[in-house]
């Protein structure tokens, strides 16, 4: 069949959606599927086949994302058109994921929308609004899902979630996946010597790591708070944390503030999957505070590296992270230093959840995402064709 999949972000970002997307478009092709990209224009993009962007400009408040703008809707739909799509399956709840809508209704083709992200969580980058955006975005988030014929949730979570905005139409549960195989490669003694090396880690420091975005939303900075308690019983404990984002600023600072500068390391955004596979390999356990993860991608990446996960408890880790299995699961953001000292004191434990990690990784993987979710294309398709109204 023919896919269009529209979203406000994609290469040359790098997050978590990007990622998601291109994992999925991927093995669509390797099952004979086309896939075509709609998206927003980047000045660092490269041109790219299959890949159609609309006009953007720079977010005003946060430098990293972009943001559509009105476009020549006649020679898209001509454009989506010629491609003789099947059907349009969005990313995204901003502009392209309205124009999206817009496409699916005009053309009557089935529309199908995954939900990546709380879109509620983000509304505190425009601070002079915050409350009245909460309100509205749960009402934008029902009335753009009600339009679509079907939604994809990555976890329980954002189903009940969606369920509680009111979204009427079919949910379906389509855990995201990973390639397993770029964060189960081994790396040798001297790779990850040297890795440590280059970030100047020292060598004896017991190492937790967070990947992801450096924002409000992740509550990086409980990270560098429990890295204080720990450090007062622990002083081999250090913080690695990779990516970047419009936090890393004032985080680097609260590190200085707290005092424990010395055993936290900013590496900014390594190379996926490559680096990050190493970054994690380099490690002893993964640390998240986050509550806003729709599905924590990052978390399948780090067990799937074996590591043990320390993380606020949060519906969206379930099946990833157990309880006392292959890692701690906190119902107080500011008890992770405990399941962190607990972690670093028990040798044992720490390598029975390591081999857990594995095990648990092997239930996600890219491949099974995009079975799933071919199947519900499948059934959208064999419904009688209609506006998504």
């Amino acid at each position: 069949m023919n896919i269009a999949m529209f979203s406000d972000t994609y290469l040359p970002q790098v997050n978590g959606v990007v990622t998601m997307i291109r994992l999925l478009e991927e093995n669509l092709r390797k099952m004979g599927h086309r896939v075509f990209i709609y998206t927003i224009n980047h000045p660092k993009a490269s041109p790219m086949e299959n890949v159609y962007r609309i006009p953007s400009l720079k977010f005003p408040w946060e430098k990293d994302q972009r943001i559509g703008l009105p476009i020549d809707y006649k020679k898209l739909l001509k454009n989506v058109s010629d491609k003789k799509v099947d059907i349009i399956h969005t990313h995204t709840p901003v502009i392209v994921g309205y124009v999206a809508g817009f496409a699916s209704r005009s053309l009557k083709l089935p529309g199908v929308n995954t939900y990546h992200t709380m879109m509620e969580e983000y509304v505190h980058y425009i601070p002079f609004m915050e409350p009245l955006l909460r309100v509205y975005m749960k009402g934008a988030t029902r009335r753009f899902c009600n339009h679509y014929k079907a939604v994809i949730a990555p976890s329980q979570k954002i189903m009940k979630l969606l369920l509680g905005y009111g979204v009427k139409v079919p949910i379906e549960v389509i855990p995201n996946g990973v390639r397993l195989e770029p964060f189960q490669k081994e790396f040798s003694i001297e790779e990850l010597s040297e890795f440590k090396k280059r970030l100047q880690i020292p060598s004896d420091r017991k190492l937790f790591i967070f990947v992801g975005r450096l924002g409000e939303e992740k509550s990086i900075d409980k990270l560098l708070e429990n890295m204080q308690r720990l450090l007062q019983t622990r002083k081999d404990a250090h913080l690695l944390l990779v990516g970047g984002g419009p936090l890393e600023g004032y985080l680097r600072k609260l590190a200085v503030q707290l005092k424990i500068r010395d055993h936290v390391t900013f590496s900014g955004y390594l190379s996926w999957p490559e680096e990050v596979s190493l970054a994690y390999h380099s490690s002893d356990a993964f640390v998240i505070a986050s509550h806003t993860e729709t599905f924590g991608l990052v978390v399948l990446e780090a067990i799937a590296a074996g590591l043990p996960v320390i993380a606020y408890k949060d519906d969206s880790f379930y099946g990833m992270v157990v309880d006392g299995e292959n890692g701690f699961l906190c119902a107080e953001k500011d008890k992770i230093c405990e399941a962190m000292l607990q972690l670093l004191e028990q040798e044992k434990l720490l390598k029975r959840f390591s081999e857990n990690s594995r095990k648990f990784s092997l239930q996600f993987s890219d491949e099974e995402n995009a079975r799933k979710t071919v199947a519900l294309y499948e059934r959208l398709l064999a419904k009688p064709r209609q506006d998504n109204d």
